[in-house]
C-alpha cells in the first residue's frame, strides 16, 4: 500500500497481537471469548514540536518538547511519543508486509494544526494559548490492530498499536465478576508456583491485619460478619485457609 506520507513500520504481526489480547482478557478473568474479526488500520497523526514561554515571579521560563495529534479525532496522543522514544522505529512510504490494510484520512488539515495543537497543549498545561508556539509539523501514519472480541456480555473492540503491542483504552473492556469457587480454583492454580504462594500469603496476612487494625474494640464480634459478609473478608478467609492447607501438606 502506497501512502501519501511516511508510516511507522509494522513491528507486531497478527499472531503476536492475538496472544496479547488473550493474555489481557485472561487477566480480566474472561475464560470464554471468541475472536470475531481483525483489521489493520493506519491512523494519521500530526507530529509537531512546541515551545512554551511564560513569566513567573519576574523570571522568564521556557520549555520545549514534542507531541502528536491524532488527525482523525483532534486529540493529543502522548503515548505514541513515549513509544517512539523507547522502541526502535522505521518509516516507510510503501508498506512491505503485504497485509491488507486501510489508511484513514485526516479530518484535521495541516493549515489547522498549529492553532489546534496550541489550544490542546495549552489546555493540558493550564496556560494561555499565546504561551505555546508550534513548529515542525509533519504527517505520519501510525499502524493499529483492531480486534473484535465476542464476550458473553457483548462484542468489544480492542485496539493495539502495532509498534509496541500496547492496548489502547483497555479499561473499556469490563472485568468479569468471579464467584467464590472460581476464586478458590484460581488461587490453587497460582499456588502451584513458589512466587504465587508468597504473593497470596502476603495478601492474606496484609488484608487480615489491615482489617483487624481498623476494627479496634469489639474485634471478636466483628471478625465473623466481616469474614463472611464482605468480599475482601471472603478473599482473606480463603487465602488463609489455602495457606494453612499448603503448610499442612508440606509438613507431611
Amino acid at each position: 500500500m502506497l501512502l501519501d506520507a511516511p508510516a511507522l513500520q509494522l513491528r507486531y504481526a497478527l499472531k503476536d497481537i492475538l496472544g496479547i489480547v488473550e493474555s489481557v482478557l485472561k487477566q480480566r478473568h474472561w475464560r470464554k471469548f471468541d475472536i470475531e474479526s481483525t483489521s489493520l488500520v493506519y491512523v494519521p497523526h500530526w507530529f509537531f514540536n512546541f515551545d512554551v514561554y511564560r513569566e513567573a515571579e519576574g523570571q522568564a521560563q521556557t520549555y520545549a518538547s514534542q507531541m502528536a495529534l491524532d488527525a482523525t479525532t483532534g486529540k493529543l496522543n502522548p503515548l505514541i511519543i513515549q513509544i517512539m522514544s523507547s522502541v526502535p522505529t522505521k518509516r516507510e512510504r510503501e508498506t512491505t508486509h503485504g497485509i491488507e490494510a486501510e489508511a484513514w484520512r485526516p479530518s484535521v488539515q495541516k493549515e489547522e494544526v498549529k492553532d489546534v495543537a496550541a489550544i490542546k497543549v495549552a489546555g493540558e498545561m493550564n496556560l494561555p494559548k499565546d504561551a505555546i508556539t508550534v513548529s515542525g509539523v509533519n504527517l505520519v501514519y501510525v499502524p493499529y490492530w483492531q480486534v473484535w472480541v465476542r464476550l458473553p456480555s457483548g462484542t468489544k473492540r480492542i485496539d493495539l498499536d502495532a509498534i509496541s503491542g500496547s492496548p489502547v483504552f483497555i479499561s473499556d473492556v469490563p472485568e468479569r465478576e468471579r464467584g467464590s469457587i472460581e476464586v478458590t480454583m484460581d488461587m490453587l492454580e497460582d499456588l502451584k508456583t513458589p512466587s504465587g504462594w508468597v504473593d497470596y500469603s502476603k495478601k492474606a496476612f496484609d488484608w487480615g491485619f489491615g482489617a483487624a487494625a481498623g476494627m479496634g474494640e469489639g474485634f471478636a464480634s466483628k471478625i465473623l460478619p466481616w469474614l463472611l459478609g464482605t468480599r475482601m473478608g471472603q478473599y482473606t478467609a480463603l487465602g488463609i485457609i489455602i495457606v494453612l492447607l499448603v503448610l499442612y501438606y508440606l509438613s507431611q
